[in-house]
């Protein structure tokens, strides 16, 4: 974008506006980039001068000049996941009212920034970079490391290129297994990514089955996107293929949602005869009848909490901790609150669903 011209046909410059404020430019060029270092009633008169010149802020270009940014890349697998949109959310708020703006790569959910994506935004010279729902290989982290900014990764990594803010799938996994274990169930199904964080948190769940003496009967893989319809699905193949199925961990909230409007369809009384359970704790989840026991995660908190650990490092302020762990925490809900009287038969599953 260019700067408007004057009357005499030349582009508005950072000058025009300093002698239309009666400042220095160097004094407009802080209102505008660093505007928490200017006095108000400064940052008053340089915002009056550029509306009366009609100067126009030409980002890039700046950066180019200048050598630095006020763009930090965040890296997302996928912003139609609302676990990682809630995370972004935080992210944004973080930044809220600072001089930083963002910038998205959808990865996909291949679960790896490969370095050629990477590379792709080195031409904006990023500040800083948020790696959320992505995974980053060797290579990868070496040209992550050669851009020399701050990066924050939200996940679970055992050697972090600079910042870390995790959540335990393992963890979080397991704690539903002990629930579903104490609850008396005992054919019992997962469904939901079992690969990469989802590894976990099966791995988890496997555990916490085991002081039990249980383990999942019946694993039903939804690797990528997961949707309300793919929930639905599930639940009649999940019935289908494990006889007299009792309980139901799903990997994500969305996915337990669409089953539990399927279990009303189907007739099938939840929890009485089927629990289902969820992760994440999205806003919906308490709300629904009924409630939906489920993993609360932080990912808004965890979002946030990178936002505020990278703004700090952009500040040059010191951060005594760069790896911050957040708790998983069970919501015991109505939907795995099974009474030990009710039972549905394994032979109306099959009609149900048939």
């Amino acid at each position: 974008m260019q700067n408007p011209r004057t009357k005499r046909g030349r582009t508005v410059r950072v000058e025009d506006v300093a002698r239309e404020a009666g400042v220095s430019p160097i004094t407009v060029s802080r209102a505008l980039n660093a505007p928490d270092k200017v006095r108000p009633e400064t940052r008053q008169r340089v915002a009056a001068a550029v509306i009366r010149t009609g100067y126009v802020v030409n980002s890039i270009a700046s950066t180019l000049k200048s050598g630095r940014s006020s763009i930090v890349t965040v890296f997302v697998a996928n912003l139609q996941n609302p676990h990682l949109a809630s995370a972004v959310q935080g992210i944004v708020d973080a930044l809220e009212g600072s001089r930083l703006r963002l910038m998205f790569v959808q990865t996909g959910w291949d679960g790896e920034v490969t370095p050629d994506i990477v590379e792709s935004i080195v031409p904006f010279r990023p500040a800083g970079i948020v790696l959320t729902g992505v995974g980053s290989d060797r290579p990868t982290r070496k040209v992550l490391l050669d851009l020399d900014v701050p990066v924050v990764e939200i996940g679970e990594r055992s050697h972090p290129v600079d910042m870390l803010v995790q959540i335990s799938s393992f963890e979080a996994g397991r704690q539903m297994g002990q629930h579903f274990g104490q609850q008396g169930f005992s054919r019992i199904a997962f469904c939901g990514h079992t690969l990469g964080h989802g590894a976990e948190r099966l791995r988890g769940f496997r555990e916490g089955l085991s002081s039990f003496g249980l383990e999942p009967r019946l694993v039903l893989p939804i690797e990528g996107t997961q949707t309300f319809d793919d929930g639905v699905a599930s639940l009649r193949r999940i019935l289908i293929g494990l006889d007299g199925c009792d309980a139901i961990f799903y990997g994500s909230d969305v996915l337990a949602f669409g089953a539990l409007m399927e279990a009303g369809n189907l007739g099938i009384a939840v929890p009485d005869a089927l629990a289902i359970a969820g992760y994440g704790d999205l806003d919906f989840s308490k709300h629904l009848k009924p409630s939906l026991t489920t993993i609360n995660i932080g990912n808004y908190d965890a979002g946030r909490l990178a936002g505020e650990m990278l703004r700090a490092r952009l500040d040059q302020r010191a951060l005594q901790h760069p790896i911050a762990n957040l708790p998983a925490r069970l919501e015991t809900r109505l939907s795995t609150a099974r009474s030990r009287t009710a039972q549905l038969p394994a032979s109306e599953d099959a009609s149900a669903v048939q």
